[in-house]
């Protein structure tokens, strides 16, 4: 009996890996874990590709949705260009697969929305969707684990006129691999993206 991975050995190709490869996280939705009814957002079942280990979504578009009741749902932050990354650690023990995910971004406003946004979600699990500017989606949390801010989280009025004031915000999770909406998925496509709250 063998015990070799069933993903197939292939070349990570220039024209792949390449491409829009530009650093950063432009935006992130984000939404209390108890606030979402349901999430189908599936890898293969039986993945043969590298992709498939980590995208996510299904066959069509109908096939994924992220379900709230209608008083409930995504909020959307803005995050400033240069100052955002998303980091994927491998961690565990030997023979374990699992990831931590590390979010860090800049929202440039030091105002009581953003403040009331820490206070609110300070020790709350969230769901949160972060929009790459390599064009990737990335789903962070399920219904089981959510999202975390860090200790390092900080609002800051900064201390001259040319410091930056805002929130640096840092989330983390532990994820059994990374999950990456597939190519076309879009948030805020009314029919078949996220359930967006007003603004």
């Amino acid at each position: 009996m063998s015990n070799r991975c069933p993903i197939q050995i292939q070349n990570i190709a220039e024209s792949e890996s390449c491409g829009n490869n530009m650093s950063g996280v432009t935006t992130i939705y984000f939404c209390p874990k108890e606030d979402i009814t349901s999430i189908n957002a599936l890898r293969a079942a039986n993945p043969t590709t590298y992709s498939e280990k980590v995208v996510i979504g299904s066959a069509t578009m109908e096939g994924m949705a992220v379900t709230c009741p209608t008083d409930k749902g995504f909020g959307r932050m803005f995050c400033a260009d240069d100052l955002g990354e998303l980091v994927y650690t491998p961690q565990g023990q030997k023979g374990s697969r699992s990831f931590k995910a590390e979010l860090e971004i800049f929202h440039p406003a030091f105002k009581k929305e953003i403040l009331g946004f820490l206070a609110a979600h300070n020790n709350q699990e969230l769901v949160i969707v972060a929009v790459l500017n390599n064009d990737e989606i990335h789903l962070l949390g399920t219904k089981k684990r959510g999202v975390s801010l860090a200790d390092s989280t900080r609002a800051t009025s900064g201390k001259a006129y040319t410091d930056p004031n805002g929130v640096e915000a840092h989330f983390e999770w532990n994820t059994p691999a990374p999950q990456i909406f597939w190519d076309g998925f879009d948030p805020e496509d009314d029919e078949h993206g996220l359930p967006l709250v007003a603004e």
